[in-house]
Order: structure tokens, then C-alpha cells, then sequence
């Protein structure tokens, strides 16, 4: 039990050094407020997590939840310049599940045979803010997690990481380091 949750830390811990913010960061779009969609802008297929869990099972593909609030500005600008991206939500509706999780909700899912409410899972999981991004294999056990604003060239590079199942084999370091990929931009 200790190994699966070691493993889910340092992949998170791995993700946190990778996207740490940086003096750059405010050349990030403030979230908007406008409704309609920015040019490009795709929609993706987000799920309920229970939907999602199952499909996810069914179909032998990885999940990602994303797990946000209502009032959360950076979870905005998530949807809009990282899943809204069509590159992104191209390799996404291809490659995995999506599901949404609302931090503080009091809706119920059913998680490794518990029941609990959304905000349950957010601190189960150890969201400390929002957005937070967790993968999850086919079978709903978390891979690992980011927490904050991915923007999409870093976010396409987790996806494969995890979609291609380099988790197996190495951290996303060696991956990129494989791959001939340069490290993700700090934003």
C-alpha cells in the first residue's frame, strides 16, 4: 500500500518542480470572463467521475480528473488555454477518459469500493488548491498529479507520459530525457 502512494508522490512531486511557477507567469492570459468560446477552442467530453471510472475501465484506457471550483480563475483558464486547446483535446478524447471533480461538492462517487463526496476525494487525493490535475489508470488507481495551471505544451507531454504508460518505467524526467523532448517551459 505504501509503495503505490510513494510512487503517486513522487510523480506529483515531479510534476510540482517541472511546472513550478516562474518569473513568466504572468505572461499567462488572466482568466477570462466571456462566455464564448476563444478561436480554436475545443469542447471536451467530461464526465461524471462514476461515468467516467467505468468507461475508463470498459474501454482499458488511462483518466484523467481535473478538480476544480466554481470560483477558481486559474481552473478558467485551464478549461479555456490547456483543455480547450485543439492539439490537446484532440490527444485527450483519443487517449483517455476525462472526468470533473468539484472540490468542495457534496455529490457522491464511488472510489476503490468507498463512497464519498467530491470533497472527500479532493482531500483523500491531497488537493491542497485548484485546479489540480490527477491520472489514473484504467482501473481508477492514481498515477499522479499536478497541482495548478498546466499550460498545454507541458500538459501534452504528462498526457503521452502516461497514455504511452512510461509511468512503468521511469519518472517524466527519463521520459523526456528518452524521448529527445526538452523540459517542459516553467510558466
Amino acid at each position: 500500500m505504501r509503495a503505490p502512494f510513494a510512487a503517486a508522490l513522487i510523480f506529483l512531486f515531479g510534476f510540482t518542480l517541472i511546472t513550478a511557477p516562474s518569473p513568466t507567469a504572468d505572461l499567462i492570459k488572466p482568466p477570462s470572463r466571456s462566455e464564448k468560446p476563444a478561436a480554436g477552442e475545443k469542447k471536451l467530453p467530461w464526465l461524471a467521475f462514476d461515468a467516467a471510472a467505468e468507461q475508463a475501465k470498459r474501454e482499458n484506457k488511462h483518466m484523467i480528473v481535473d478538480v476544480y471550483t466554481t470560483w477558481c480563475g486559474w481552473c478558467k483558464v485551464m478549461d479555456r488555454q490547456t483543455y480547450g486547446n485543439a492539439q490537446v483535446a484532440n490527444y485527450l478524447t483519443q487517449n483517455f477518459v476525462l472526468a470533473k471533480i468539484n472540490g468542495e461538492s457534496s455529490a457522491e462517487i464511488h472510489w476503490k469500493g468507498k463512497v464519498m463526496t467530491e470533497r472527500a476525494f479532493a482531500r483523500s487525493v491531497g488537493v491542497t488548491g485548484f485546479p489540480t490535475t490527477y491520472f489514473l489508470k484504467p482501473d481508477a488507481d492514481i498515477i499522479g498529479g499536478a497541482p495548478g495551471f498546466i499550460p498545454p505544451d507541458n500538459f501534452i507531454i504528462y498526457a503521452k507520459y502516461v497514455s504511452t504508460r512510461w509511468y512503468e518505467k521511469g519518472s517524466p524526467q527519463e521520459y523526456l530525457k528518452a524521448t529527445g523532448q526538452d523540459t517542459p517551459q516553467q510558466q
